[in-house]
C-alpha cells in the first residue's frame, strides 16, 4: 500500500489521534485505547522517518509478513 501524504496531512492526523484519545469512546471504539492509539502513532512516524536506531522489536512489532 502506498499514501502520499505532506507533513501537513501527517500533522492533521496525528493531531486526530492525540484528541481521539481524549473522548468517551462507544460500542465497537473502546478497543481503540491509548495504548493502541500510541502504537499507530509510533507506527506512522516511523514509516516516515525510519531510523537504524529503532530498537529491532519494535519494527517487527509492526512489520510481520
Amino acid at each position: 500500500m502506498k499514501f502520499e501524504l505532506t507533513m501537513e496531512d501527517y500533522t492533521i492526523i496525528l493531531n486526530a489521534l492525540h484528541y481521539y484519545k481524549k473522548v468517551e469512546k462507544r460500542d465497537n471504539f473502546r478497543q481503540y485505547d491509548d495504548k493502541r492509539i500510541n502504537m499507530l502513532r509510533d507506527k506512522m512516524a516511523y514509516q516516515l522517518v525510519p531510523s537504524v536506531n529503532s530498537k529491532k522489536s519494535f519494527a517487527d512489532d509492526f512489520f510481520i509478513d
